[in-house]
């Protein structure tokens, strides 16, 4: 039950700030996403074991998905137009960089059954990346392509890419792996048999 409720706590507190940074990015406020999303890695560092490990790998998962939405915008696919009066740069906006760190708060928790499905994860990203774009473009904080289809093509690739790499370098999976041989009374014994018959 304790890993049920962190579970939907950890979802829900990132639907939460994805609105907040959407709704705000609309209205041309590209820092209240920001804010919303330091809360949730807050709470979510507070709740790993290892939490320098945990910063570094959101910190990576904010500038890969920056670079690569960087590139979809300067390839035409999106634009972020409300947001160009507050961030008039090269890179996309910061709300953006936000909510790929937000995002990967998800493989510790709401998202760990995918870690062993990799095929699986590559097919809900690629389905969920665009709809979760295509309801920014409802709230306006997002434009995409004169030619939709390149866009939706584009973001679908890039989230069936996006999310098994995630849940295979989140630290979660390193932690999975050792528990067997490092943490199992069961293994010690195992260990002491082989000795004793070798």
């Amino acid at each position: 039950m304790a890993g049920f409720v962190k579970n939907l706590a950890n979802f829900l507190l990132f639907q939460g700030a994805w609105f907040v940074a959407v709704e705000g990015a609309a209205r041309g406020a590209i820092w209240p996403g920001p804010v919303a999303m330091a809360v949730v890695v807050a709470v979510h560092l507070a709740l790993s074991p290892d939490r320098a490990r945990e910063l570094r790998f959101l910190l990576l998962a904010g500038v890969l998905g920056t670079v690569a939405d960087t590139a979809l915008a300067a390839l035409g696919a999106t634009a972020y137009p409300s947001s160009q009066a507050a961030w008039p740069h090269v890179l996309v906006p910061p709300w953006i960089t936000a909510l790929w760190i937000g995002f990967a708060t998800l493989p510790r928790f709401s998202l760990a059954w995918l870690a062993d499905r990799p095929w699986l994860a590559a097919l809900l990203g690629g389905v969920g990346g665009p709809l979760s774009y295509l309801a920014g473009v409802r709230l306006g904080a997002v434009a995409v392509s004169p030619e939709p289809l390149l866009t939706w093509v584009a973001l679908a690739g890039e989230y069936a890419l996006a999310i098994p790499l995630l849940l295979h370098l989140a630290p979660v999976r390193g932690e999975r792996r050792a528990t067997p041989s490092s943490g199992s009374p069961r293994g010690a014994d195992l260990g002491r048999v082989d000795r004793r018959t070798s």
